[in-house]
This record gives C-alpha cells, sequence and structure tokens, in this order.
C-alpha cells in the first residue's frame, strides 16, 4: 500500500521577512460620547496596525473564499516604535490583476546566503528594501468604546460587489452563492453531488468533506484521477516548480497584517502566501521568526505539486520539522490516494503519527474501498510503517480485520502476509493459497507456501532467494504429503535456478526443473494455461558475445510427463552442445565472412546415439543501391558423426559435406499516389531468390534434432527447410515473390500489403525424414509437421498473403495456399480484429490445414454497461466437432478497483488426439476464477492479466 503522501514537508521553509503597513492611527478620545475617534496617518505614533479594506473587494472563488469567525483585535501593550518597524516592499496593486484596491500584498524576498546562518531578529531589525511609492489611501474613521479601542470594519452590501458573492451557510449546508455583474472567471458551473449508490455503513467522508476534496483537487497542477493509473510520479509530461522555491520570493496577501515585538507577524482575512508551486490559504495566519513555529487557523489549505491539504488548524515548526494538524483532510496526487485524519502528529522529519485515518485511492465523489485504521505510524528513515484496528471496506461491507498491521512504505523488503490466491475447479475443488513473505537478510530472503486443495489435502510450498554481486539463486519446493485421490501418494515438484554475469558479456544460466509424476502439473499446475508441454527441460548454460564473436555451451535434459510417449521416442540429452559462431564485415568493400561451428553429443538409453561435429564457413557479397539488392553467397557445410548402438553392419562413422550456393534478389519500386483526400507511397517489390544444393543421400545419417519448418511465404527465403543439422536438403530451385505496400504518407501506418510468392523447383526433391521419424520429431520439437510433399513436384504450393488496415480499427488479416496438382486449398487463415482503445476488442479467426485442422476462434472484451465489460474466448474444432477451449465472464474497470470472475472450460493435455477416432482424448475440466484488485493497496484471488493478454488479441494489461 502506498503512504507516501504523508511523508512530505508540510510548509515552506522559514520565512525570513515579515510586513506590515506603515500607515498608523491617531486618536482621541470625544467629550460627548465618551468614545475614541481615531484617524490614519502617516507613522508619528508607536501603533502600527492596517485597517482591513473592504471597498472594491471582489468575493473570491468559491475554492478560495472562507467566512472569518471573528476580527482580531488590536493590541495596545506591544508597542513598537515607528522608528523601529521595519522597511516594507509592498507589491503595488496594477501588480496583480486580481488583486482589489487596498488589500494588503506584499512580496517578501528570501534572505542572501551569507544571512542564512543569522537569528531571524536580527534579519528583522534590518531595511530590506526601499520603500516603493504607494497610492495615497483615505483615511478611515474607527469609533473604539471604553479604553481598549476595537477596529470596526465598514460593512458592504453583496449589491455592492462584483462577482460571485456566496454564504457557506446556505441552504442544505451548500454553497448559495449568487453572481453579481459578469462571472469573472467565465467559467460559471454548478457542481452536483456525486452518486455513491447503495453502501451497508454510513460513508465516512460526508457530502461537506467530499466538497472539500473537489476544492483541494482543484488546487493541484493536474488532475490525478484524469488517466486512472496507480503509479508512483507525477505525468511524464508535467513539470513541478519545485525546484525553484529557494530562489522564487513569498507572495503574502491578506486583508491585513500585524506584527508583535518586531517577532511575530500576524495576517487576517483572506490569508494567501505563494512561493513557487507551494500555497497557504487560511483565515488567519501567525508566524514567530524566532521559534520559527508558523500557525495557521480557521478553513486552512496547503496544496504543492505533490500534496494537496485542508485542516481546521495546522501548526509547523519549520526549523525542527514538527507539525500538528486537526481534522485533516489530503490528496496526494503521485499516488494517487486520498484520505481524513482527526489528527496528525509531525514529530520528526521521518517520524509520523495519525489517529482515526481512513484512505481510499477512488477519486472524489466515490468510496468504494476504504482502509481504516484507529492509529497509524510512519518513520519513513526505517522504510516501515503500522496500524493499530486496521480494517478494509468495500462498497460499505466490512470485509477484513486485523488488530495489528506492519507494513513497508517504500520499496524496501519487509516480513508478512501476500495477497492471497484462490480458485475452483472440477478436478481439484476449491485451492486457497495464502504465502507468508521472510526478509531474512539483505541478500537473501524466503517465501512460505501453504496450499489447501480441498479434494486432495494440505500442500506445503516455498521459495529460497540468494541476491550476491554477480548472481541470483532461487530455489523451489511444493510437497503434497497425502494426495487422497491417489491412494495418498506423496507427489513434489522441484526447481532451481541461477542466473550469473560474470562480466557484461560473459553470462551463465542453470534452469533445473522436476516432477514427481507424469500428470503432476496436469493436476497441480497452473490452471491457467493447459499443458501442452510433454517433456520438462532442464538445462545449463554458458553465453559469451562480442562484435563478431558469439560462443554458446549447454547441458540440456528432458523429463517426460506424457503417459503416451514410448521411451524410444524420448528426446535426446545434450551433454554437452557448444556453439562457435564467426563474422566479420569489411568496410573498404562489401564483402561479408561468416563461420558457424557446433559439437553435440546426443544420448539417449534406447536407441542410436553419439557425437555431431558440423562446421559451415561462409562468404557474401552483399551489393545495394537505394532501390535494389543482389546478395551472391556460397557456403561449404561439413558434417562428421560418431555414432553408438549402431545396426549390425552400419558405420559408426558418418561424414557429409555439402556446397551451398544461393543469390538473392529484389527491387523495391514506389511512387506517390493520392486516394481522395489522402496521400498515399505504393510499392512494388519483386524478389528472387536462387537457390542450389548438390543431392547427397543421407538415409544412414540419424535423426537427432532434425524437422521440418512450417512451410509460409517467410519460409520460401530459408536455405534449408529443415531444422537442426541431420538433414540438409538437396535443392536447384527459384523462387518468385511479389509484394506491394500502400503506405500512408502522412503517418507512416501500411494500409495494404499483398504478397504472392512460388518455388520453382528444377530437379526432383529426394532428401526427406521418414514418416516414423516425423512423429517422433513432432514430439520432441513440438513443431506442427505437414505430411511429406510429393518429392518429384516442380511447383510449389502457391503462397498468398493479404493484410488490410481497413479504418482505424478495422483489420483484416488472411493467408492462402493453393496446391496445384490437387487443384485444392491445402491451408487457409482468416482473422478479422476489431481494437477501439484497450475496451473494445473483437477478434474472429478461422484456421484450415488439410487433414490435420480446421477450427474458428472468436474473443472479445466489450463494454455492457457502467464500466462493466464481458470477456471471452471459444475455439472449437470443426475436424472433431468440440470446443477446444472456451471461457466467459465479466469484468469490472474503475479508477480504484477492479473486478473479474470467469468460467473456463478447456481441455488438459490437448496434444493428446486421436485421429482415428476423430476427438481430443485430453480430459476435460472447468474453472471458476474470481480476481479483486484494489488498486494502490493490493489484490485478491488469481490474476487474470497475463491470462487475457495471451487469449484476447489487442488486450493490454491496465496501469
Amino acid at each position: 500500500m502506498h503512504f507516501r503522501f504523508f511523508l512530505y514537508l508540510f510548509f515552506f521553509a522559514a520565512a525570513k521577512t515579515v510586513l506590515a503597513d506603515d500607515a498608523i492611527w491617531d486618536c482621541e478620545k470625544t467629550s460627548e460620547s465618551e468614545e475614541w475617534e481615531c484617524v490614519t496617518e502617516k507613522p508619528a505614533s508607536t501603533q502600527v496596525v492596517t485597517p482591513p479594506p473592504v471597498q472594491a473587494n471582489p468575493v473570491p472563488p468559491v475554492s478560495e473564499q472562507r467566512p472569518i469567525d471573528k476580527v482580531p483585535e488590536p493590541p495596545v501593550d506591544n508597542v513598537i516604535d515607528s522608528a523601529e518597524a521595519p522597511e516594507i516592499k509592498t507589491l503595488p496593486s496594477e501588480s496583480f490583476s486580481e488583486e482589489a484596491e487596498g488589500v494588503a500584498s506584499t512580496e517578501i524576498e528570501q534572505p542572501d546566503q551569507e544571512l542564512a546562518d543569522e537569528k531571524p531578529s536580527e534579519l528583522l531589525s534590518e531595511p530590506v528594501a526601499e520603500e516603493k511609492a504607494k497610492p495615497e489611501k483615505p483615511p478611515v474613521m474607527v469609533n473604539y468604546t471604553g479604553a481598549k479601542p476595537k477596529a470596526t470594519p465598514p460593512t458592504v452590501s453583496a449589491n455592492d460587489q462584483k462577482g460571485w458573492n456566496c454564504d457557506v451557510k446556505g441552504d442544505n449546508d451548500n454553497w448559495n452563492c449568487k453572481l453579481s455583474g459578469t462571472d469573472p472567471r467565465g467559467k460559471a458551473s454548478v457542481m452536483e453531488d456525486s452518486d455513491t449508490g447503495f453502501t451497508l455503513l454510513t460513508p465516512t467522508f460526508d457530502h461537506d468533506q467530499e466538497q472539500t476534496f473537489d476544492i483541494l483537487q482543484s488546487r493541484l497542477s493536474y488532475d490525478p484521477w484524469a488517466t486512472c493509473t496507480t503509479s508512483l510520479g507525477m505525468p511524464p509530461d508535467f513539470k513541478s516548480s519545485k525546484d525553484l522555491r529557494e530562489q522564487t520570493p513569498m507572495e503574502v496577501n491578506a486583508d491585513y497584517s500585524e506584527i508583535f515585538d518586531n517577532e511575530v507577524t500576524g495576517f487576517f482575512g483572506n490569508v494567501d502566501l505563494a512561493r513557487a508551486d507551494q500555497r497557504l490559504t487560511a483565515d488567519m495566519v501567525h508566524y514567530d521568526t524566532v521559534s520559527q513555529t508558523m500557525d495557521a487557523q480557521g478553513h486552512s489549505f496547503y496544496s504543492e505539486d505533490e500534496l494537496s491539504l485542508y485542516s481546521d488548524t495546522m501548526m509547523l515548526k519549520l526549523g525542527s520539522d514538527e507539525a500538528r494538524l486537526r481534522n485533516a483532510l489530503f490528496i496526494s496526487p503521485s499516488t494517487p490516494i486520498r484520505g481524513s485524519a482527526k489528527a496528525v502528529y509531525r514529530d520528526s522529519k521521518y517520524f509520523s503519527r495519525f489517529t482515526d485515518v481512513a484512505f481510499t485511492s477512488c477519486a472524489p465523489g466515490n468510496q468504494d474501498w476504504l482502509m481504516h485504521a484507529s492509529n497509524l505510524k510512519l518513520n519513513k528513515e526505517s522504510g516501515e510503517g503500522s496500524a493499530k484496528n486496521a480494517w478494509l471496506e468495500f462498497k460499505g461491507v466490512p470485509f477484513f480485520y486485523t488488530p495489528y498491521i506492519s507494513f513497508p512504505i517504500d520499496n524496501r523488503r519487509k516480513s508478512g502476509l501476500l495477497s492471497p490466491n484462490f480458485s475452483y475447479n472440477d478436478r481439484n475443488g476449491v485451492d486457497v493459497s495464502a504465502p507468508y513473505y521472510f526478509n531474512l537478510a539483505p541478500d537473501y530472503d524466503a517465501t512460505f507456501r501453504p496450499r489447501y486443495i480441498s479434494k486432495r489435502g494440505m500442500m506445503i510450498g516455498g521459495d529460497a532467494r540468494y541476491l550476491s554481486r554477480m548472481s541470483l539463486s532461487e530455489l523451489s519446493l511444493d510437497v503434497l504429503t497425502t494426495d487422497a485421490l491417489r491412494d495418498d501418494e506423496t507427489r513434489f515438484q522441484g526447481s532451481f535456478r541461477n542466473n550469473v554475469t560474470f562480466m557484461p558479456n560473459l553470462v551463465s544460466t542453470i534452469d533445473a526443473n522436476y516432477v514427481s509424476d507424469d500428470d503432476y502439473i496436469d493436476d497441480m499446475g497452473n490452471t491457467f494455461s493447459f499443458n501442452n508441454r510433454r517433456f520438462l527441460r532442464s538445462h545449463g548454460d554458458v553465453r559469451y558475445n562480442l562484435p563478431g564473436v558469439s560462443f554458446f555451451s549447454q547441458l540440456e535434459s528432458y523429463q517426460t510427463i506424457d503417459k503416451t510417449i514410448l521411451p524410444e521416442q524420448e528426446p535426446y540429452r545434450r551433454l554437452p552442445q557448444t556453439r562457435l559462431d564467426l563474422g566479420h564485415s569489411f568496410d573498404f568493400m562489401p564483402l561479408d565472412v561468416a563461420m558457424g561451428s557446433e559439437f553435440v553429443y546426443f544420448q539417449h538409453d534406447e536407441i542410436v546415439e553419439g557425437a555431431r561435429f558440423n562446421v559451415k564457413p561462409s562468404v557474401s557479397l552483399p551489393l545495394a543501391t537505394p532501390g535494389t539488392f543482389l546478395t551472391p553467397k556460397f557456403s561449404l557445410q561439413h558434417t562428421q558423426y560418431s555414432l553408438n548402438n549402431q545396426a549390425v553392419g552400419v558405420s559408426d562413422s558418418i561424414s557429409r559435406t555439402l556446397p551451398i550456393v544461393s543469390v538473392d534478389s529484389g527491387v523495391i519500386m514506389e511512387r506517390d499516389l493520392n486516394l481522395g483526400q489522402s496521400a498515399y507511397t505504393h510499392t512494388i517489390e519483386p524478389r528472387l531468390f536462387y537457390l542450389y544444393i548438390p543431392n547427397t543421400d543421407q538415409n544412414d545419417i540419424p535423426i537427432f534434432d532434425s524437422a521440418e519448418y512450417d512451410f509460409n511465404f517467410s519460409s520460401m527465403f530459408r536455405e534449408n527447410r529443415f531444422s537442426g543439422e541431420d538433414r540438409v536438403q538437396d535443392a536447384n530451385q527459384i523462387t518468385t515473390a511479389l509484394t506491394s505496400r500502400l503506405i500512408d504518407a502522412g503517418t507512416g501506418r501500411e494500409q495494404l500489403k499483398l504478397s504472392v510468392g512460388e518455388i520453382f523447383y528444377f530437379q526432383d526433391r529426394r532428401v526427406d525424414i521418414p514418416t516414423s521419424e516425423i512423429l517422433r520429431n513432432q514430439s520432441i520439437a513440438g513443431y506442427q509437421v505437414q505430411a511429406p510433399q510429393p518429392l518429384d513436384t516442380s511447383l510449389s504450393n502457391l503462397v498468398t498473403e493479404f493484410d488490410a488496415q481497413l479504418t482505424d480499427h478495422f483489420k483484416l488479416i488472411t493467408a492462402l495456399q493453393w496446391d496445384h496438382y490437387q487443384n485444392d486449398v491445402t491451408r487457409t487463415e482468416v482473422a478479422l480484429r476489431y481494437n477501439n482503445r484497450a475496451d473494445q476488442i473483437i477478434n474472429l479467426g478461422y484456421r484450415y490445414r488439410q487433414d490435420l485442422l480446421e477450427q474458428t476462434d472468436v474473443s472479445i472484451r466489450w463494454p455492457i454497461v457502467d464500466n462493466w465489460y464481458v470477456v471471452g474466448r471459444w475455439q472449437y474444432s470443426m475436424l472433431f466437432n468440440s470446443t477446444v477451449e472456451s471461457f466467459a465472464g465479466f469484468e469490472k474497470e474503475s479508477c480504484c478497483w477492479r473486478f473479474r470472475i470467469i468460467g473456463r472450460r478447456y481441455i488438459n493435455a490437448i496434444n493428446d488426439l486421436s485421429v482415428a477416432e476423430q476427438a481430443y482424448t485430453g480430459e476435460s475440466q472447468t474453472g471458476v476464477f474470481v480476481q479483486l484488485e484494489l488498486k494502490g493497496l493490493s489484490s485478491f484471488g488469481t490474476s487474470l492479466d497475463t491470462f487475457f493478454e495471451k487469449n484476447i488479441y489487442g488486450y493490454r494489461k491496465p496501469q
């Protein structure tokens, strides 16, 4: 939770200069009425008082006007001789456009740096500046009764004052304002009360406090809730004037002011103090230059770029950073958070105490959630806070209470409970976890993760992390001692991760994983990513990179977690794999040289294993102009095998050397094109790619890591249609392709793109992977490999891709492959996407692959009412007439909280399908998941952000 707003300094640095009007009173006692009759004159006596101006004084706007409960009486005991009174620097009235004639307006300049260490009283005894010429003021008659004079300000009717005249005690406790003449700001408006809706409890902030929050918000330089974010800091484009405080003089405006004993300055009536980004308005302000204490009373408002607060009374000790506030309301815009406290005690620069505090991240007028505490302590030095009798309410319903809680107030770690997670699915029942974090030391910590699964039992787990100057290590372990659904079997999983940075270009990684049985991830894994992995990978590697040099070495192993995989179909272990790639480009000529080399030992318990060494030097000549390119390239690939467990009569040593020649060329032609009122750039980009590799019999070479790449527009320009090094295709072919684009000349956005390509084979292709190896490697590498195409074809499939940005929000994406020999479509993909901001998303998709896949896909996020959204996705297999995956639910989004609930049906281990039975063999599951996030505080339930981002195209995680 964010409590940064409590930690700011509440006011200005000590002001070194005070002011007073140089007009004084000349009084005599009349004999008839026994009353004092006084007029103002130039300095000739000993009492310095500035009478309150009343004529032609416009009423402040609603956000600034405050009533004065009582006009203070001029003191008669503290007499200041006119010769000792400090000189005043009074700003002329014409320098303030909104200031009434006669209003005391003073500019207090900052003292020189060399005087910073002098006592305030010594500074006051010296003149500040030469007195400026002031307009003559007419004498003001004031009657006093008795021996003690009392100032009686003349009254002025509302009709005599132009602008807004407001009564704070109007009907229904609202502002009762009447406009006389022209609106001085030209923004006459009526502020409507916000409807808080149904609440079980009485709203914490009443009507008057919500209006005060509106005033506090209006005093800020930007609206903290404008972008609905909860990130710390001010808007990126906002420029604060905080750094100008020391160079900016303090400006003081008040109805009148007094000086007592050359030490205490009092400002009375509509007091307004401003310096740089700081501003204080109050009914009455006293400043003691000796104790450096400022006392503000009566509707006191203070604001700066990072804080806005209100209090009945403020007592600030500027020298010791102490403060006392009563009945305070505050807004921290950088969080953003607002709240109230009955009393605030700032004991030092680092320590603050609060009583009866309540806060929320909701905007003024919204009290959907609130955190309460009877006592709150914040220690900025230790970075810790604590609260007593803390309880949380949501929508007026209290649902969490703790007699004591401690928490961090910055990014320093602290031991304590983390947000709980809970979910439900029909396999496990109710699933609840409540992690607890241990901050053991600055360089290591741990998390204890108890988890209760209603149908299985209690699981104990945890994580431990260690951070050193060079490395980060993490150990994770989860144990279910007795699984009620598996005859009380003990089940567990463990993982270890380590990252070491020896130097900026030399790093190492270890990622080791192990589970107790094949079904562990299906049963206890993350329910938001159905298990399409058939193997659990563990590896450790070292990487070294420099310009032109790349070195990589690793140990890699797999644990099979799919019961349908036969032992001979399990993937090979690489013990080890080492790669070294070199490359260099010459500056004085268009010549690039490179060499790739690799050594791997493939280990297996059931089938042939052995070592493979591969080296591939190459040289290319990249020739290019602004509109054309031509890149001839020559490579020589040599591969050597040393094998074990070979069949009888088959050699254990096999080698293969192949030259590879390719020429890539293209032209980019463009022209300006006007369509209607829009200007575009139209391009035509023909491309030719020639490839020659002689045919070599490779049937005696085992398949360690090779599989056929998916065939699409990009793959037509590869030198090898197989991954890995066990198969190198034979080729004498040319790829012809044409791409045309329509680009918006103003924005650079690609409006239309059409690509068409086909490969012409000049000889039959003989190198292929046997069908048994295709199925095996499909399990190993996870490739969706099509059945082998006939090797005697002279044409590849005709590949077309078309993308169109139909409007600012509609986009069409299509792809199609046509088989000349079957005279039929073998592959199609169509997607229509509508994206209007992040809250209006519709995706429609269709995918077809001959004899393998025919599937529709629909996903949506759409607003329905009052910031409620419907979210969902439905994937349906037309080939098997069954739903592959579906989820649907609702999401509520506001500036201060987020709520989500979805129901999900999915097939676990979806890669297990039976083509003969025309159905998926994976188990269907159903689950319900709920998440409640109180922005700026915490989140409860299972996080759905990443799940939505992966399953709804265009969805973006809210900030």
